[in-house]
C-alpha cells in the first residue's frame, strides 16, 4: 500500500486565521478548531494535510520548510522574497494600507505630506507609493498612531481595516493606496502538479510572460511585484522573476565589467531562471536593458536578435515603463543606499533615449507586443493601467 503524501502548509496566525479556514472550505475540508494549538493534522483518503500556525516573520524565514504557505500580500510587498510562487488569492474586502491624518488637515495638498514626516512600519512601500523621502520616513512597528499625537510625524501610512482606531487617536484616512488580500504559495515549483492531483490548486493553464523595463526609478519594480501578489491574472500562480540580479546576475556581471556586452547579455539570457509552462512569469526588467547597451556600443541587428534568442521565448506583453530622466533621478534619490552612476541625471538622459530605440527595435522585427506605461502618474493610476492593458490584450 503507497505511503500517503504529506503537504506541510505554513499559515499566518491571528487576523489570517479566517483565510487558512476559507482555504480548507474551499478544498473541501472541515476548518481546524479555534485553540491555542499551533500544528494541526487532517488526513484524507488520499493525502496527510499538516497545518503550523506562525507570525510572518517565521513564515518569511523558513518558507523553505514549507510545501505551501499563506500569508498577507501587504507584507510580501514590503519585504518578500521573490522566489515565492502565488498560487491562490484570497481577497480581504476591507484591507488597504492608506495615508491617515489629524482632521483639521484633510483639505491639504497631498504634496504637503509627501514633503513633511511620516510614520509607518512599511517603508519601502511608502517610497513607492507616496514618493517619501527616506529621511522623512519615521520607522515604527507598532501603535503607529501614536506619532501624530507625540508630534514626530504628521501622517501615517498604516493597514486600515475599520478605521475605528485611526477614528479614536483623532485621525482620518486621506487617501487608500494598497489594497491587499492573502496569497496561499509555494516556493516548491515541483510540486505544483502534485497539489493539482490532490485538489489543493486549480488545475493550471498555460502561463503568461509579462514584462516590466526601463530606467532606475520609472516603477517596473513595484509594478512587477504587484501583480505577483494580487488578483490581476489570478487563473494561473505566479512568480517574480529578476533576471539581472542574483547568482546569474552577479556572475554576468562581471562580463559587462570588462565590456564583453554580447557575452553578458547571452549569458543572463541563456541562464536566468525560467518557470514552468503553467506558470505566469513575471519579469522585473528583460530585454530592452540589455539592448540598450548594445545599442550604445553600436552592435549591429543581426548580433542583438541572436542575443535576443537566448532569452526566448518572448514576453506576451512587454511594458516599457516610461519616465523622464528628471523625475527618474528624483526616486532614485529618495532610496537608502548608495548609488551609482546610472542614476545621475546625464546618465539617465542618455539611457532614456537608447531604451526608445530599443523599443523601435522590438516594434520593427515584432518580436513581443509592446505597451508603453506613462509612469510619470502616480503609481495607483499606473497601476490601474496595467490591469486594464492585460484584461484586454491577455486574459
Amino acid at each position: 500500500m503507497s505511503k500517503k503524501p504529506v503537504i506541510k502548509l505554513g499559515a499566518g496566525k491571528g487576523k489570517l486565521l479566517p483565510v487558512l479556514q476559507e482555504y480548507l472550505k474551499s478544498i473541501g475540508l472541515a476548518e481546524i478548531e479555534k485553540s491555542r494549538k499551533l500544528v494541526h493534522r487532517i488526513e484524507t483518503p488520499t493525502y496527510i494535510l499538516e497545518i503550523t500556525l506562525l507570525r510572518w516573520e517565521d513564515i518569511k524565514r523558513y518558507s523553505d520548510k514549507f510545501d505551501m504557505i499563506i500569508y498577507g500580500s501587504d507584507q510580501w510587498l514590503e519585504s518578500g522574497h521573490k522566489s515565492m510562487i502565488s498560487l491562490k488569492y484570497f481577497e480581504q474586502t476591507n484591507c488597504r494600507i492608506s495615508l491617515l491624518v489629524k482632521e483639521e488637515l484633510a483639505d491639504k495638498p497631498f504634496d504637503y505630506f509627501q514633503k513633511r514626516k511620516v510614520a509607518t512600519s512599511y517603508e519601502n512601500l511608502a517610497k513607492d507609493y507616496l514618493g517619501i523621502a527616506e529621511e522623512n520616513i519615521v520607522k515604527i512597528s507598532g501603535s503607529v498612531e501614536a506619532t501624530v499625537l507625540l508630534g514626530w510625524a504628521d501622517s501615517i501610512f498604516d493597514v486600515v481595516e475599520t478605521g475605528t482606531s485611526a477614528k479614536e487617536n483623532g485621525l482620518i484616512e486621506y487617501k487608500p493606496f494598497v489594497k491587499f488580500g492573502a496569497i496561499l504559495a509555494t516556493q516548491k515549483t515541483e510540486k505544483i502538479s502534485l497539489f493539482e492531483e490532490l485538489g489543493l490548486i486549480p488545475k493550471q493553464e498555460k502561463g503568461k510572460i509579462i514584462a516590466f523595463d526601463g530606467l532606475d526609478g520609472s516603477g517596473k519594480s513595484t509594478l512587477a511585484k504587484y501583480l505577483v501578489q494580487n488578483p490581476v491574472m489570478d487563473t494561473n500562480s505566479k512568480v517574480l522573476i529578476t533576471p539581472y540580479s542574483g547568482k546569474v546576475g552577479n556572475e554576468a556581471k562581471k562580463l559587462w565589467d570588462q565590456g564583453k556586452y554580447i557575452e553578458w547579455a547571452t549569458e543572463i539570457g541563456k541562464k536566468h531562471w525560467r518557470a514552468p509552462k503553467n506558470v505566469n512569469s513575471i519579469y522585473d526588467r528583460s530585454i530592452l536593458t540589455f539592448m540598450t547597451d548594445l545599442i550604445k556600443q553600436k552592435f549591429t541587428d543581426e548580433q542583438i536578435l541572436e542575443v535576443i534568442k537566448t532569452w526566448e521565448p518572448m514576453p506576451n506583453v512587454l511594458f516599457y515603463c516610461d519616465i523622464s530622466p528628471e523625475i527618474a533621478l528624483e526616486r532614485t534619490k529618495k532610496r537608502s543606499g548608495e548609488q551609482d552612476n546610472f542614476d545621475e541625471l546625464q546618465s539617465l538622459k542618455e539611457y532614456y533615449k537608447l531604451y526608445k530605440k530599443a523599443v523601435e527595435f522590438v516594434k520593427k522585427y515584432n518580436l513581443a507586443k509592446v505597451v508603453i506605461l506613462d509612469t510619470n502618474r502616480q503609481i495607483v493610476e499606473v497601476i490601474n493601467a496595467v490591469k486594464e492593458e492585460l484584461e484586454r490584450k491577455v486574459m
